[in-house]
């Protein structure tokens, strides 16, 4: 199989994945490590949307990160981080979606977080930057066309994610288009 991502877009996915996780408090003594990432991005426009999100989250409390996460990503159903959630809804479908991208982190050997579903945008990030060609992904293919509508969604409110969902998108873009049949036939 051809290879779609390049190693800079792993980078970036295992980048996005963490700063996509609920901010602890442990990320201000992250953000020195994360800002040397940021650095090696070759791409000029992601690095500059990179490095404002990371401005935005120096410069602002915790605890107003804390809720502005919450109200954005697990309060507004609209914006959840939950993919399949936007394609499916909540039912049996997505139940069935979910046990099928769970059946590719394990045929993969991704040691998936039992704390979240699969479909955790930060999770599949994750797993794209460990195994960016998965064979047989298409129920993850699906769930990350959903990618780009939540990108818009957070953009048209200018939320401070806007950014980081915007970059999430394009760089997910070319796994969807590459695999158009997946997104009608498998979640």
């Amino acid at each position: 199989m051809e290879n779609i991502m390049t190693e800079n877009d792993r980078v970036q996915c295992k980048l996005l994945g963490f700063l996509l996780e609920y901010p602890a408090a442990s990320w201000n003594t992250e953000l020195a490590d994360v800002n040397e990432i940021v650095e090696t991005v070759n791409d000029c426009r992601r690095r500059q949307l990179l490095r404002s999100f990371l401005t935005y989250v120096e410069s602002t409390p915790l605890l107003q990160l804390q809720e502005t996460y919450t109200a954005a990503f697990d309060l507004d159903p609209a914006t959840s981080l939950h993919l399949t959630y936007h394609l499916l809804g909540d039912g049996e479908d997505r139940g069935k979606a979910l046990a099928k991208i769970l059946w590719v982190y394990h045929r993969e050997g991704y040691d998936a977080a039992i704390d979240e579903l699969p479909d955790f945008l930060p999770m599949v990030l994750e797993f794209l930057a460990l195994c960016p060609e998965p064979e047989e992904a298409t129920p993850l293919w699906s769930c990350l066309s959903a990618v780009a509508e939540l990108a818009e969604r957070l953009q048209k409110d200018k939320h401070p994610y806007g950014g980081l969902m915007e970059l999430v998108a394009e760089i997910v873009h070319p796994c969807v288009i590459t695999h158009p049949d997946s997104i009608s036939k498998e979640v």
